[in-house]
């Protein structure tokens, strides 16, 4: 997760995007659901960061991990709702080119390969 928030830096993302919601009636709905997103993965963070402890994952650790994260990406998908489509696609298509290019320059043996790929959320069915 700190990763996660390393490289991608949510909030610094939702608060770039957001200059791209048209209308701007609709800034404020528009940011709420990416801060809601931000705070989620935040709140996920805080809790591997501070009371996850050692030892195996307990039920009640797994769900609330779960439920955050579940959280973050319901809150990012409605936040993208309101980002104008052109610049949505734009964005994607860059996604899947690095992807390729990725995959493509992996340095493996033969024995390796892609252990965990990612299914698009656009691309899900």
């Amino acid at each position: 997760l700190r990763l996660v928030e390393k490289n991608y830096k949510l909030l610094d993302q939702i608060n770039y995007c957001s200059q791209f919601i048209e209308p701007a009636s609709d800034i404020v709905a528009a940011t709420e659901a990416g801060y809601e997103a931000a705070d989620a993965l935040q709140g996920a963070i805080d809790f591997v960061k501070n009371d996850l402890g050692n030892g195996p994952l307990t039920s009640a650790q797994k769900s609330f991990l779960s439920e955050s994260m579940q959280s973050c990406r319901n809150n990012l998908f409605v936040f993208l709702k309101y980002v104008p489509q052109d610049k949505l696609e734009g964005a994607r298509k860059r996604v899947e080119e690095e992807n390729v290019a990725n995959r493509d320059e992996f340095d493996g043996d033969e024995n390796a390969g892609v252990y965990n790929p990612v299914v698009l959320p656009w691309k899900a069915s």
